[in-house]
């Protein structure tokens, strides 16, 4: 059941939220507050009473507008509509937020949000007038989702009005000029002697920004200018989705039309690129994949020979990934796709490495979790090279972190920890990790000891030094035993030493010592082996839609 209500950039941005059921996102299509169409505010009416009634036990999120408080149009249609809208919701919700937002910036193919008319303006060199007095309060669609995230996550000012907003209020005149100073052309526009400002109250979600690092300095402006329109002047960028896939045929379309659908919205600020290998599956998946890539010619897939494992699907799609940036991701659908967007907005930031947390993950087994933390709280305690806790394959990197992944030629593998080994600014995006969507998982519990095993002898050589650690410590111990037989033997001639039962017990312990420390060495040695062969990685039986190839497998 879908549960954000809407279209346009709000409801497209809350599309994480589409899938849960503990809140109903309603970001109605009335965003034009200019309109005048009582039609459409009377369609938005009833289905803002209709959501209330057939959702009555979830959280009504409700995005309002910050004009309210705007003295000069309180007589619009449009405020008199979200005034409405707010009363209703209070007097009829259970629990609600009602979130007021000024003007938001982001990407629309509609043009009445006040920045995407003026670019859309200035470029075409359209006529308009300007408010030579006015100021409008700005921010950013992905601020604004960090925040409300924030808010919901923590429970805060639940039933309550809050203002989403800048701490800034910027001219509109200057707006104008960052507009043209952005895109090199001047504005058609006549300057008219209008327009007001007003102040909003954000005082519920200072503390937020101050956690959350959103500054709103005077480059804010310009930075979404550049991120929202820079396809404008340079070629939109490339975003690769590497998905490694193995027996996978009842699940696949499901999670190629999730995922398109996200790279959609993503369009035209990025173009995009969808790599399945085909880890040798026996079901039906490969031809599955041969049918998208005949209709979708981003769908681009690699065949292997064999079956060579999950992490070696990886490398090959960061070898044949052309993008900009890069998401890995599992075909499963127990990392919703829908969370790429979160993963860019940090990508936006400035980081160069942004992967998925996952404290909380649905279907899987109490026993599983817990050792699943043990282990990535003993890798981190044992290995120099901090790997995030609670984290998977999914993530997003930069091209220069696939740059340096693909210097690294060794045959075992440990996707996560080799990442974390490059560096560069990293940060991580909790969400919550949902069922499988079909079928069982192909991962074997004896594939999970192998890969922990794996990542725990590729990170650290720590274990090397437990026999010597263990032969210092027994040797210890039995010194000081010597001690005191020999001080009583002294002291008392007639002392009879006995234990039969503890000899017994301390040569099986040593003998359990020397076999551990021989197998801890015996692991290292094969993986040394392994490498010196040095054979390909991987071996490409096929693939289709593939035009630029690696020539360092």
């Amino acid at each position: 059941m879908r549960m954000v209500i809407g279209n346009g950039v709000i409801a497209n941005r809350f599309i994480d939220y589409s899938l849960q059921s503990k809140y109903l996102i309603f970001a109605g299509g009335v965003n034009d507050s200019a309109i005048k169409d009582e039609k459409i505010i009377q369609d938005e009416e009833a289905a803002v009473s209709a959501a209330l009634s057939k959702h009555p036990n979830a959280i009504f999120v409700y995005f309002s507008s910050c004009s309210i408080v705007d003295p000069e149009v309180g007589h619009t249609p449009y405020v008199q509509h979200k005034v409405r809208m707010e009363k209703l919701i209070q007097d009829s919700a259970k629990n609600f937020y009602i979130f007021r937002l000024p003007q938001v910036l982001g990407l629309s193919d509609a043009k009445s949000s006040l920045v995407n008319y003026l670019v859309d303006a200035i470029s075409n060199q359209k006529p308009f007038e300007l408010w030579k007095h006015a100021q409008k309060n700005l921010i950013d669609i992905d601020d604004v989702h960090a925040i409300i995230g924030d808010v919901l996550s923590g429970g805060l000012c639940l039933n309550q009005i809050i203002n989403i907003a800048s701490t800034h209020q910027t001219p509109v005149l200057q707006l104008v000029r960052d507009i043209e100073d952005f895109i090199g052309i001047p504005a058609n526009c006549m300057l008219v002697s209008k327009g007001t400002s007003y102040d909003i109250d954000i005082s519920e979600i200072k503390i937020i920004l101050a956690e959350l690092n959103i500054g709103f300095g005077d480059d804010y402006v310009q930075a979404a200018l550049n991120k929202y329109f820079g396809h404008l002047l340079h070629p939109s960028k490339l975003l690769s989705v590497i998905v490694p896939t193995y027996n996978e045929e009842h699940g696949i379309e499901e999670f190629y039309r999730r995922t398109k659908s996200v790279l959609d919205q993503l369009s035209p600020r990025f173009e995009h690129e969808l790599i399945f290998i085909n880890d040798f599956s026996t079901d039906n998946t490969l031809h599955k994949l041969k049918l998208l890539a005949q209709t979708d010619p981003a769908v681009k897939l690699i065949n292997f020979s064999r079956n060579f494992g999950n992490q070696i699907g990886i490398t090959a799609g960061i070898d044949f990934s052309r993008g900009e940036i890069a998401v890995v991701i599992d075909d499963d659908l127990q990392d919703p796709p829908e969370i790429i967007l979160n993963l860019i907005s940090k990508w936006d930031k400035g980081y160069k490495v942004v992967y998925g947390v996952r404290p909380n993950r649905q279907g899987v087994n109490p026993l599983f979790k817990l050792t699943a933390k043990l282990y990535y709280r003993v890798i981190g305690s044992l290995s120099e090279t901090k790997i995030p806790k609670d984290t998977g394959d999914f993530r997003l990197i930069d091209r220069v972190v696939i740059e340096s992944l693909k210097k690294m030629k060794e045959e075992n593998r440990y996707y996560r920890g080799m990442v974390a080994w490059v560096g560069y600014p990293q940060v991580g995006v909790v969400y919550e990790r949902d069922k499988r969507y079909a079928g069982v998982s192909t991962f074997s519990f004896k594939k999970y000891v192998n890969f922990a095993l794996n990542g725990l002898t590729s990170f650290t050589e720590k274990p090397l030094y437990f026999s010597s650690l263990a032969g210092l410590f027994i040797t210890s111990i039995s010194f000081v035993l010597a001690v005191i037989l020999i001080v009583s033997r002294i002291i008392d001639p007639t002392v009879t030493i006995r234990g039969w039962t503890s000899l017994t017990v301390i040569i099986l312990f040593f003998g359990g010592i020397q076999l551990l420390s021989t197998g801890i060495l015996g692991v290292y040695i094969s993986k040394i082996y392994r490498e010196v062969k040095g054979r390909p990685l991987y071996i490409v039986e096929s693939s289709v839609n593939i035009k630029h190839r690696s020539d360092d497998q």
